[in-house]
């Protein structure tokens, strides 16, 4: 089984990045297609047969660590703390529930890793032998270590037979064998895969009978069906499952990870694209993922996945649910396994030749960004209302740096609104709201939001401006962000807005945010001012020659650059431990402030939110041409509120009020990342990031509800800034002239 690790403590390098996809074990007979069949009034009726997903109660107080099947039942291993010691357990699903079944020689093992990271597989070889590994971080006189154990069943006792290999650090790289996992053949052999190398094993003493580098980078762990292990990697074209006989490299056969768009073999679309994965003794793959359950003939490893389930039928597609196992039946039940922050759920998936599917209506919502947020709201709301479905399309997928292409966007987009076939519900950011609204694309959502402003249920000062003065308001922003500026030897007061921060550093020599470009100096701050510079459709120009004051000060401060040196970069948030005094940064929810604020405390610095202003993220509307408005009306509804916007998508602080007293209540204490960075005197130290404070919590909740504006974003003003500034910042050219340049520059844009 190959499996998704839920850890309590999180670690992140920065540049470097190990993306891991959670697999876990499965199987299943065939399962009939539904076909159509009509009432006795003509109509065609719903399509019978489809897998139904029900939940089973696991062991209490115990932390299951593996889920596989065995003939035909289901059997769990599980930990339970005594102690300073950590036990571990076997247990059988029966009609009842699950039934201790821990065999003598896994009860006599004792490790000693008390409340901290344990991972353990159980296996059976040749001739029903048991094997455990547990990877656990144990005490000594060095310093904690993490190390991978390996233990054989010897009638009651067990015999640690763990390869000398795995504890001996690496000459190369000084660490240990990071093992990532093993399986069993029937030849009495261990398959074990690492960061570095594919081993195979003996199962008598734990030796290394043969060891080669990894070809690829491995997602997760190993599966074996007895005869073939197979393991999972990733490339340019998508997800691979090598299926190896024996383990060997020797006539391996590549199988594509199954498409969510059809039954063909492709390259996982969505979001995470994380893949669950288990085998039978025959053969047959069955994978899942977001996109729904899939089955692979053993007979056809080469051929097309069958879809078995849609992902919005199962707790796969929920966005806050990791899987962490699957197993399956040789009767057709399916087993999933799931983490949930604290909690664990256990699910079985089993065909049921009556099961009818419900849907009836089908909303369309159009975003160019895949979104966390969106694709929660759409399962949560197909669950509520099996009537209802919400199809969502987008352009670019979570975690995607490809700068959008807007034109492409523009044009299919409207392409969509004109026809008969067009989306019920449109994300606009990034998109020209103004233009779309003045041409009755959106219907006017005033009566469903401001209810809710005025019984506290949402922050009006976040919702509230995008009413106009027509009193209409034609989206409503999910979520948003915050720029913090961050500073050390800089009072909140100071570095709060353009116009503070200008005075304090025309005051001070030392470059606080280091030095930038102009069009780095333009980006950084024209977004915080490009709306108030223009009035009735023209420059504002005495506006125009305050901000340009302004930055005037701020750039003299900097030190301008005609052209950035190919090898530096604008400072960041990381340079305020070294060369920085100031640095902005996006922060898009409690739990992505853990870094900031742990370098504010680290600097003994202070923040604020620049400008008071925050950036809209899913800024939704409703189509005018859409059929099912009410519906519509309804899903944003349930967008906005607590059991939507109470889950902490990492990409936007909650416009619910009660969703973001939870966010900032919220337990983090076993939260922890780490990074690498330099230091004021040139060296690189570990950077730990750890919880903050309650008291900084509540300070990051009063700072998003006293926000007051959106940030806006003109192309063609940015633009103009770029072309016009650098005269005026060098001295070459005077206010008064650089303002009449900006106005000549904008004046046909802006009567547009």
């Amino acid at each position: 089984m190959l499996r998704l690790k839920i850890a309590k403590r999180l670690a992140a390098i920065l540049a470097t990045a190990l993306m891991a996809g959670a697999l876990g074990g499965c199987g299943i007979e065939g399962s009939p297609e539904g076909t159509a069949s009509k009432g006795t009034d003509g109509t065609p009726e719903p399509a019978k047969g489809r897998y139904v997903e029900t939940q089973e109660s696991l062991p209490a107080d115990h932390a299951v660590l593996q889920m596989f099947s065995k003939d035909n039942q289901l059997h769990l291993l599980t930990s339970k703390q005594e102690g300073e010691k950590t036990l571990l357990q076997e247990w059988i699903l029966q009609e009842g529930g699950f039934e201790d079944a821990t065999p003598a020689w896994l009860a006599s093992i004792e490790l000693p890793c008390g409340d901290d990271w344990l991972e353990g597989k159980l296996l059976y070889g040749s001739d029903n032998r048991q094997y455990l590994y547990a990877a656990y971080i144990a005490p000594d006189e060095d310093g904690p270590r993490l190390l991978g154990h390996l233990w054989k069943s010897l009638n009651d006792t067990a015999e640690e037979i763990t390869p000398e290999k795995w504890s001996v650090p690496s000459e190369d790289w000084g660490m240990y064998e990071m093992i990532q996992g093993v399986a069993a053949l029937d030849n009495g052999t261990l398959i074990a895969v690492s960061y570095t190398s594919v081993s195979i094993l003996s199962g008598e003493d734990g030796s290394i009978l043969e060891s080669k580098p990894i070809s690829s980078m491995y997602e997760g762990g190993i599966l074996s069906d007895g005869e073939n292990v197979y393991l999972c990697s990733s490339g340019e074209e998508g997800g691979q499952i090598e299926k190896r006989k024996e383990g060997k490299e020797s006539g391996m056969v590549s199988i594509p990870y199954p498409s969510g768009s059809s039954n063909q073999g492709g390259a996982v679309i969505g979001g995470s694209g994380s893949l669950s994965l288990d085998v039978l003794k025959d053969g047959t793959l069955i994978a899942a993922n977001e996109d729904g359950i899939f089955r692979l003939s053993g007979e056809d490893p080469e051929g097309s996945w069958e879809k078995l389930a849609d992902g919005i039928d199962t707790d796969f597609s929920m966005t806050d649910y990791g899987c962490m196992d699957l197993a399956a039946m040789e009767d057709g039940r399916i087993y999933a396994l799931f983490q949930t922050d604290e909690d664990q759920k256990l699910n079985c998936y089993k065909y049921d030749p009556n099961a009818a599917s419900t849907v009836t209506t089908v909303l369309k919502l159009y975003t160019v960004h895949e979104s966390s947020l969106l694709k929660q709201a759409a399962i949560l709301y197909h669950k509520a209302h099996p009537e209802v479905r919400i199809d969502i399309e987008y352009e670019y997928p979570l975690y995607s740096y490809d700068l959008p292409d807007y034109e492409a966007v523009y044009t299919k987009l409207n392409t969509m609104l004109m026809g008969d076939d067009g989306p019920d519900i449109c994300v606009m950011d990034h998109l020209n709201l103004n233009s779309y609204a003045s041409k009755g694309v959106l219907i006017d959502l005033d009566d469903l939001i401001r209810p809710l402003e005025e019984n506290g249920t949402l922050l009006s000062n976040i919702t509230g401006p995008y009413v106009g003065n027509d009193q209409k308001r034609y989206v409503v922003p999910l979520q948003f962000g915050i720029t913090l500026a961050l500073g050390r030897d800089i009072a909140a007061k100071d570095m709060g807005s353009i116009e503070a921060l200008a005075d304090f550093l025309s005051q001070t020599d030392y470059s606080y945010l280091g030095p930038l470009t102009v069009s780095e100096l333009v980006d950084k701050f024209y977004p915080y001012f490009c709306d108030e510079i223009v009035k009735e459709k023209q420059l504002d120009r005495d506006t125009m020659g305050k901000y340009l004051e302004y930055l005037k000060a701020i750039g003299d401060n900097c030190k301008i650059l005609n052209t950035r040196p190919n090898d530096t970069a604008a400072y960041t948030m990381w340079e305020l431990a070294s060369s920085a005094k100031l640095a902005f940064n996006k922060a898009d929810g409690f739990m992505d402030c853990m870094f900031p604020m742990s370098m504010v405390d680290y600097i003994k610095g202070d923040f604020t939110a620049f400008e008071n202003r925050f950036l809209p993220s899913l800024q939704t509307g409703i189509c005018a041409k859409s059929k099912h408005q009410e519906t519509a009306k309804d899903f944003l509804l349930f967008a906005l509120s607590e059991q939507v916007q109470s889950n902490d998508y990492y990409n936007g602080f909650p416009v619910n009020k009660v969703s973001l007293d939870v966010h900032a209540n919220k337990d983090r204490t076993y939260y922890t990342t780490a990074t690498m960075i330099i230091a004021d005197d040139g060296s690189y130290i570990e950077f730990n990031s750890t919880a903050y404070s309650q008291d900084t919590a509540r300070r990051l909740s009063a700072l998003c509800e006293g926000l007051d504006k959106p940030i806006k974003e003109d192309a063609k003003i940015r633009e103009v800034l770029i072309d016009c500034l650098g005269a005026y910042l060098d001295g070459t050219a005077s206010k008064e002239d650089t303002v009449q340049k900006i106005e000549d520059s904008l004046k046909m844009y802006l009567a547009e």
